[in-house]
């Protein structure tokens, strides 16, 4: 063994030591890994559960997943989930929406039977899967970076640092589409993860693969065919150990995503034919793929891609990221190097190894628990990879990349206090002008305290849980720090606009009145996507002569600035210039 290892072994026991001493002086019962989980849950429940029925439904796309989900909570078909403002369509009224499978409708739907119709209720099913996300990457950090995924090995200094970068990262917590979002791409993140991880371990232990098969059939049950990035993840996992998987574990595993995933499926396309492939296939699916479901915000770097990713990137150096995007990029490029430094370390090469290097002829490291590592690193890059080459076009598809990301993440943080990152670092610029000891990099590192020194201190001055407690209190304190940087959740103006208008409705229009919608002859439904969820009344659409001569109309929503124009009088209930609408109450003609 290296005197670099020697020096990461002494470090690492040494932590130990102290987390036990931690440990004595907690109540019976709880341990320092449940302190730091503790610690973990209660960020969470600041960040993601404080406050997550605030801010108004975003149009884009929480209106989308919330409205079906309260038809299904209030009497609805919870196997036939249906909107009243289509998506893109002209036409108005309970229509079906096949695009997305039912199961994050069905979430939502239970929330608000449970605690009623909110915003709160339709974002709590994200917010629980983002704590189970911080959960998973807890886990695996803790039992990857000192060891196998057995048992041994077990560091949960990194589990805590990779949970806290997870929570705070400001793709999860700000994200149009993150962890306190009503949609399914963070319970789409929990159960693909699940999936990968698992299958992983079931190398080892068949028995992990039959609950992977459920979290696969859940996974498809959210997204649908958005769960095959990560079976792209896995593939090369099943070509290398393919004789692992030939069991029956295997079987009961595919048995059991395609018990929960087919019924519904298989439902659908009895009932609806060709309607359910066109919106779940080619409207859902392929058009997204090939760009043209929605208008990318700027072309893209190069003419293949239908996504902007390089240039979009450059915008996420404006607030409210202006420091956390080059804080967690500078983090993920240190993580890449330490990942790859361990591996080199441990055999991995880029070539095969030949007799002349003493190789065995092998591409994978011989450790177990670097060849996870290299999975890890496989899974991160895995998933942008898929949308750079193979379509798509929104940012936040990236989302499932954030958690083997912030496992990384982890394990940087974690190397940093015990020592190791910075032996690697000497071992890899060994005999470099950077590797000088009288260096610009060796006399800068030499002004930094040193966190062995830091915790020694602590521990002199107040005893060896004090010196445990140095490192949860830094990765809080750091985490505090950043969020510090950010700006406030985003209100929007038209969001809020919506819910104003739609709560006016539903206070002035009687449940049983129809609200009927003239907004011109190329009128854009966009401006009462989330209006329909907070008014909750039957919408169809008219025109000027119905509104001016049917005296059955009594409710209407006129294009703003348009409500002069009707000869039959009425009065003004509620104004929407963001939204370019306007909502009157007719008299008797």
């Amino acid at each position: 063994m290296s005197t670099s290892q020697d020096s990461e072994a002494a470090s690492r026991g040494a932590a130990t030591g102290h987390l036990a001493a931690l440990s004595r002086k907690l109540p019976a019962g709880p341990t320092a890994g449940h302190a730091l989980f503790a610690v973990v849950v209660a960020v969470w429940a600041a960040l993601y559960l404080y406050g997550l029925g605030d801010l108004s439904l975003r149009v884009w796309d929480e209106s989308r997943y919330a409205t079906p989900a309260q038809i299904m909570a209030e009497g609805g078909s919870w196997l036939d989930p249906m909107i009243r403002v289509p998506t893109h369509e002209a036409e108005l009224g309970e229509s079906l929406r096949l695009n997305k499978p039912p199961l994050g409708y069905w979430l939502q739907a239970a929330a608000m039977t449970v605690f009623g119709v909110s915003e709160f209720s339709a974002r709590l099913p994200t917010s629980l899967a983002t704590l189970g996300c911080a959960a998973l990457v807890y886990h695996v950090a803790t039992v990857t970076y000192g060891g196998e995924a057995d048992g041994d090995g077990i560091d949960r200094r990194a589990g805590f640092a990779a949970a806290l970068a997870f929570l705070v990262f400001p793709g999860m917590l700000l994200g149009s589409h993150g962890g306190a979002a009503a949609v399914v791409d963070t319970p789409l993140a929990l159960f693909g993860s699940l999936f990968v991880w698992l299958t992983w371990r079931g190398r080892d232990d068949p028995r992990f693969l039959l609950p992977a098969g459920i979290a696969a059939g859940l996974a498809v049950m959210v997204k649908g065919l958005a769960a095959g990035v990560f079976v792209i993840v896995l593939l090369p996992i099943g070509v290398r150990y393919i004789r692992s998987y030939l069991n029956r574990w295997t079987l009961a595993a595919v048995a059991s995503t395609v018990t929960i995933a087919l019924p519904w499926h298989l439902y659908a396309y009895i009932e609806h034919g060709d309607l359910f492939v066109e919106e779940y296939f080619l409207t859902s699916v392929g058009q997204r793929v090939a760009g043209q479901a929605t208008e990318p915000p700027a072309e893209p770097l190069l003419p293949f891609l239908n996504y902007p990713w390089f240039k979009f990137a450059a915008g996420t150096l404006v607030p409210p990221y202006q420091y956390a995007i080059p804080f967690f990029g500078t983090g993920v490029v240190l993580a890449f190097a330490f990942a790859w430094w361990r591996l080199r370390a441990s055999g991995l090469r880029l070539r095969p190894a030949g007799a002349d290097s003493g190789g065995d002829g092998g591409y994978l490291p011989e450790a177990p628990s670097n060849t996870t590592l290299l999975l890890l690193v496989w899974w991160t890059v895995a998933i942008p990879l898929t949308f750079v080459l193979g379509g798509g076009n929104h940012a936040w598809y990236l989302l499932p990349m954030y958690l083997p990301a912030a496992v990384l993440l982890g394990h940087l943080v974690a190397g940093i206090a015990d020592g190791s990152f910075g032996d690697r670092l000497d071992d890899a610029l060994a005999g470099s002008r950077f590797g000088s000891e009288t260096g610009v990099l060796s006399r800068f590192r030499d002004r930094l305290p040193s966190t062995r020194g830091v915790r020694s201190a602590a521990t002199d001055r107040w005893g060896s849980a004090a010196g445990a407690a140095v490192y949860p209190a830094t990765c809080v304190l750091l985490a505090v720090l950043l969020l510090a940087t950010y700006g406030a959740p985003l209100h929007e103006a038209y969001n809020d606009e919506q819910r104003a208008i739609g709560t006016t409705i539903a206070e002035e229009v009687p449940e049983d009145e129809t609200v009927h919608v003239w907004l011109g002859e190329d009128g854009d439904t966009q401006s009462i996507m989330s209006v329909d969820f907070y008014a909750d009344r039957s919408l169809e659409r008219t025109t000027p002569d119905a509104l001016d001569g049917d005296p059955s109309i009594r409710y209407a929503i006129v294009s703003y600035g348009n409500a002069s124009e009707i000869d039959r009088s009425h009065d003004v209930l509620i104004e929407g210039p963001e939204n370019g609408i306007t909502v009157i109450a007719l008299e008797e003609p």
